[in-house]
């Protein structure tokens, strides 16, 4: 459960839903509203992270690329690398060795790097001699590494060295932030939005339901407002409170079965009278997510009005996010 918070003097923290009828209100004349200041991005803890990793060898023939791969994997989940070589001997060109090569690669986030990664490795290799029969599997070779790696580094890592043949296997790794790829541009994320909403300690009602759709990288936006008379104040004559919500929801890639998903969201609240200038409580807020199919996000939103006298203390909403993909 996420719970956020709205004043005159902080801002909220919310993931919403959004929709729903005004009711009609006199209109004041325009005062310039302040703009809402965003609140610090979510930490990039939860977003996925790119690797690519390309395998070379080392052999009789020099330096060759056995092939390439790429993965957006989400920080403390592991991908799994497998690759096949056949690898010459430098000293007797009829000599092979078939080398089996798992890279378990497990990626994190530390301070001052582009990720920090945890390989945990394992070789198989056959050798096959000058004779007509093989001479025999040798036993797995394993090993596990903690690699560093800088913004913009390719970093040259060696996982087997042969004995046998005098030659060497090694992964050269690049690591940075992930993206929508093309290959995802034609995918679609549906969302469910429900939102529920009280003033001050009131049982929460169910309010709207809401279903929108989003390709992998765009963005689905849906809005909710909604005015409410006030009680008159003896200084403001009639008054109303305005609530507005917009929310943006980016589905940004799938990993793994799980949704790196952005939300956007931006509104305010405010205390609208004839009398008196318009007393604005603005929320702006992103926040990443990463969710399974079906699983629910309940967001809870709490927005306190700045003073007793402007007719009313809080106003609460509970908004239920479902993505399906």
């Amino acid at each position: 459960m996420m719970r956020a918070h709205c004043s005159a003097r902080r801002l909220a923290l919310v993931v919403a839903l959004l929709t729903g009828a005004a009711t009609p209100a006199p209109s004041p004349a325009p005062v310039a509203r302040p703009a809402p200041v965003p609140e610090p991005a979510s930490p990039p803890a939860a977003r996925a992270l790119r690797l690519d990793i390309e395998t070379i060898a080392v052999d009789r023939r020099g330096t060759w690329s056995v092939g390439t791969d790429a993965a957006d994997i989400f920080p403390g989940r592991a991908g799994l690398l497998k690759r096949s070589a056949t690898l010459m001997s430098r000293a007797d060109e009829r000599r092979r060795e078939i080398v089996d090569l798992a890279v378990r690669v497990t990626p994190d986030r530390a301070p001052g790097v582009a990720c920090l990664l945890k390989l945990e490795t394992e070789v198989q290799h056959v050798v096959a001699g000058v004779g007509p029969a093989r001479q025999g599997t040798a036993a797995p070779e394993r090993r596990n590494l903690s690699v560093p790696v800088l913004p913009d580094e390719e970093k040259l890592i060696e996982v087997y060295a042969s004995s046998t043949t005098n030659s060497r296997l090694a992964l050269k790794i690049r690591c940075g932030e992930a993206s929508s790829t093309a290959d995802m541009e034609s995918r679609f994320v549906d969302f469910n939005l429900s939102l529920s909403r009280a003033d001050g300690d009131e049982p929460l009602q169910p309010f709207k339901d809401n279903i929108i759709r989003a390709a992998i990288g765009a963005e689905a936006a849906n809005s909710f407002s909604v005015n409410v008379t006030l009680e008159p104040g003896e200084k403001t004559g009639k008054r109303y409170r305005r609530e507005a919500l917009e929310v943006t929801l980016v589905p940004q890639l799938i990993s793994g079965g799980r949704l790196q998903l952005l939300v956007r969201l931006r509104g305010d609240l405010t205390t609208v009278s004839a009398e008196a200038a318009p007393a604005v409580h603005p929320i702006a807020r992103e926040e990443t997510f990463v969710v399974s199919s079906g699983e629910n996000v309940p967001i809870e939103v709490d927005c306190a009005s700045s003073d007793p006298g402007e007719g009313w203390t809080r106003v609460r909403y509970k908004i239920d996010v479902a993505s399906r993909f």
